[in-house]
């Protein structure tokens, strides 16, 4: 319960924090079903928590997001109804900020080099391919 109530934590969170303090099964899922009786574990309260950090803190994409969800055996209707409630214009203004900033310190020969390495970057943040499409081209609108 001092876990959960420092921060939330889903299932598999607590489930292997548990297994590290060799705890065995049987108890393991007792002490879960009590946590989540006792709603110190919500895997929906987690999912919402999870997405706008990630979003707000660490920058990512809802790509990198969903697949951070998925290894975290979150089932897929909670990951796409989280992910389904994010406001995309927000998103994109928010990453395309974070792109302008990185175009800064790009050095390319041309433009063309330079929109592949802004790809690659947006890609490595975990952004789907028409969402860094639509950045570069809110970009280019700019110039």
């Amino acid at each position: 319960m001092y876990w959960c109530s420092r921060r939330e934590m889903c299932c598999s969170e607590v489930k292997l924090r548990l297994q590290k303090a060799e705890v065995d099964e049987t108890s393991i899922k007792k002490i879960l079903a009590k946590l989540i009786e006792e709603n110190f574990i919500n895997e929906e309260r987690f999912v919402k928590a999870f997405i706008h950090d990630k979003l707000e803190y660490q920058k990512w994409g809802l790509a990198k997001i969903k697949n951070a969800l998925y290894f975290k055996n979150i089932p897929k209707e909670l990951i796409a109804e989280g992910i389904s409630g994010v406001d995309k214009e927000a998103y994109i203004a928010k990453l395309t900020e974070i792109a302008l900033h990185k175009l800064k310190f790009i050095k390319a020969e041309n433009d063309f080099l330079r929109d592949q390495k802004l790809l690659r970057f947006l890609a490595s943040k975990g952004v789907s391919a028409d969402d860094a499409f639509k950045i570069i081209n809110i970009i280019k609108a700019k110039k």
